[in-house]
Parts: C-alpha cells; sequence; structure tokens
C-alpha cells in the first residue's frame, strides 16, 4: 500500500482525491494547502476526515509517505518536484512539469538520481478515443502519416482568472491557453509525429488584452523528419468549452478525432467510432484517462508496469511548447 499525500486542493486536485479513493494499493494520508479550509474539505470528501491536513508543504519531506501528488500553481511545480525527489519521494505531477528549460533541466537530472519515481499527467494518451486511434495507426488503415491538425477552442472569460491570483500571469501561469489549456492536445498531436524540425507560431490576446499578460490565442505550423507537416490552432475566445479536433492525415485516408468520436475515412468508405469513455469526475474536456494513468503510475512503483509518462517521454512536448513560445 502507497501512502500518498496531494499539495494543493484546487478543482484538479478533486480527480486526484477521487482516484486515490477508488485505488486497492493507494492511501490518502496528507492534503496540504496554505488554504486550509480548501485542504479540509478535500479530506473530508475522500477520507472521511482521516487525511492530515497541513499548510506547509516542506512538511511532507519527511512525513511518512511514499508518493506526493503536485497539484499546485503551475510555477511551483518544478521546485517542490526537485526538493520532494531529493527527500526520497515519488512524485506524480499535474501539467506543466515547468515554466522554464532551466527547470526542465534540473528535473531531469534530479530524475537520473531517482529512476522511475517521477510521473506526468498527461491522462488524454489514456483516453479510449487515443487507444482507438493508436490501433488504426497500427493496423495500417491510413497508411504512412502524411500529416495533421488540431484545433482547441475553449472558453476562459475575465471571471475566470478572477478567481485566481496566479492564472493569467506569465511568471506565474508560464503562459497562457498553450501551457494550461492545449497542452494536452498539443501532447497528442506530438506523440504521433515526434519532435518538429522546424516550428513557425504566433501567440496573441485578442480577447482580454490588458486584462491577462499571457496569450489567449496561439497558432503554429510545424514540419518533421521525412516531409510531414501539421497545422495547430488553440484560443481561450471562443464562447464555450468545444470539443477538440484532431486529424491525421495518411496515404491513404485519415482518422479524426471530434469531441468524443472518431471518423475513419479509406477511400469512399467512412467509418464512425464513438467509443464510450469511463468518465470519472471532473470536466468532460479534461479527459477521462486519469484513473488508469494515475493506476499505471502506483503499479509502476510496485514494480509491475514501466509507466510510460516519465520525463523522456514528454520531453518532445515540453521542447515543442517552448520553441512555439518563443524560447
Amino acid at each position: 500500500m502507497q501512502k500518498a499525500a496531494i499539495i494543493g486542493c484546487g478543482g484538479i486536485a478533486q480527480v486526484h482525491g477521487w482516484v486515490l479513493n477508488n485505488l486497492d494499493n493507494a492511501d490518502l494520508k496528507i492534503v496540504c494547502d496554505i488554504n486550509l479550509e480548501k485542504a479540509k474539505s478535500l479530506s473530508e470528501k475522500y477520507t472521511g476526515g482521516k487525511a492530515m491536513v497541513i499548510a506547509d508543504w516542506q512538511e511532507l519531506k519527511n512525513a511518512d509517505i511514499d508518493v506526493v501528488h503536485i497539484c499546485t500553481p503551475h510555477y511551483l511545480h518544478a521546485p517542490m518536484a526537485l526538493e520532494l525527489l531529493e527527500s526520497g519521494k515519488a512524485v506524480f505531477m499535474e501539467k506543466p512539469c515547468a515554466i522554464s528549460k532551466t527547470d526542465f533541466t534540473r528535473l531531469e537530472a534530479e530524475d537520473a538520481k531517482h529512476s522511475g519515481k517521477l510521473g506526468f499527467c498527461f491522462q488524454n494518451r489514456y483516453n479510449k478515443t487515443t487507444k482507438m486511434i493508436d490501433s488504426l495507426i497500427a493496423d495500417g488503415s491510413i497508411g504512412k502519416l502524411k500529416g495533421g491538425r488540431a484545433f482547441v477552442t475553449w472558453r476562459r472569460d475575465e471571471d475566470y482568472y478572477g478567481e485566481s491570483d496566479w492564472k493569467g500571469k506569465k511568471q506565474t501561469e508560464g503562459g497562457g491557453v498553450l501551457i494550461n489549456q492545449a497542452i494536452h492536445t498539443l501532447d497528442l498531436l506530438i506523440k504521433y509525429f515526434g519532435k518538429p524540425e522546424k516550428i513557425r507560431s504566433t501567440i496573441s490576446n485578442h480577447h482580454l488584452e490588458n486584462i491577462i499578460d499571457v496569450e489567449d490565442t496561439v497558432e503554429a505550423y510545424m514540419e518533421f523528419a521525412g516531409e510531414q507537416r501539421a497545422v495547430f490552432y488553440a484560443s481561450n475566445a471562443y464562447t464555450y468549452d468545444a470539443g477538440i479536433f484532431l486529424e491525421l492525415h495518411g496515404e491513404n485516408g485519415t482518422i479524426s478525432l471530434n469531441g468524443t468520436d472518431i471518423i475513419l475515412k479509406t477511400g469512399e468508405k467512412t467509418t464512425l467510432f464513438s467509443p464510450e469513455e469511463d468518465r470519472g469526475i471532473g470536466k468532460g474536456y479534461w479527459g477521462s484517462g486519469h484513473m488508469a494513468c494515475i493506476r499505471d503510475f502506483y503499479k509502476s512503483l510496485e514494480g509491475n508496469v514501466v509507466f510510460p509518462i516519465g520525463i523522456k517521454d514528454i520531453e518532445n512536448t515540453f521542447y515543442t511548447m517552448m520553441k512555439i513560445y518563443g524560447q
């Protein structure tokens, strides 16, 4: 049984708490937040108040726990992970892993000293739609990939940023729609094509100019090895959280993900797949893979599987994101 803690008891921590409450090999022992009321609420909701409530995350370094889930504001992710890994704890981190290349390099170095103890929550890799796309590509349904396109159009208005003291600020969030909302869709695109050899991009603030100092819209053109190319667009300036669109174009057809539907087109034939996702809690557009993702991380700590989302597995996504930001 792995003894766990959660730092940061906001919205996404509710998903982590729910998952831990439903795992046979995990026991949530400590919840931590500078807002003690949030921490108490999380403890009550998922452990019946049994989980210890603390405000100072530094106490976790010497606590009797095995795994720490980092669900804090972005700028705290890497610094917390570095200290916790050094103290011997396993760390499961929400995105992003870092908001600077310097912090990412430091994470790589620390990870090398603690092999298998650092994992990342890119849960959309576990969605049933993603697994189906993987299978369709693997069986040669559309042949060799030639290109891809992805679109994320969600709504984040002034009220969203007004609820937080760190979102919408470059120094603490690290960016806007790309690093916070669209990173999972970019991750899927990079999963299928690898690291781009060439990137041209623009970032803009169309909707909330003078309200936030990060981008609400981003577009990128990418070229990959083998003359493959992709286009990517994401914006928080839409009127609702529309389902993402991802298309993979192969020499023999296309695979399109539209929300939760997959459309396979080969020649004159069109096939629709609508796999039923194992919904947990949280917002639908967060994906449904949290349970499977976190479960695999805990299995990996017991030596049963190799967790497939370590720091080397997200390297291409991180550096592509930073390149789009012009870094």
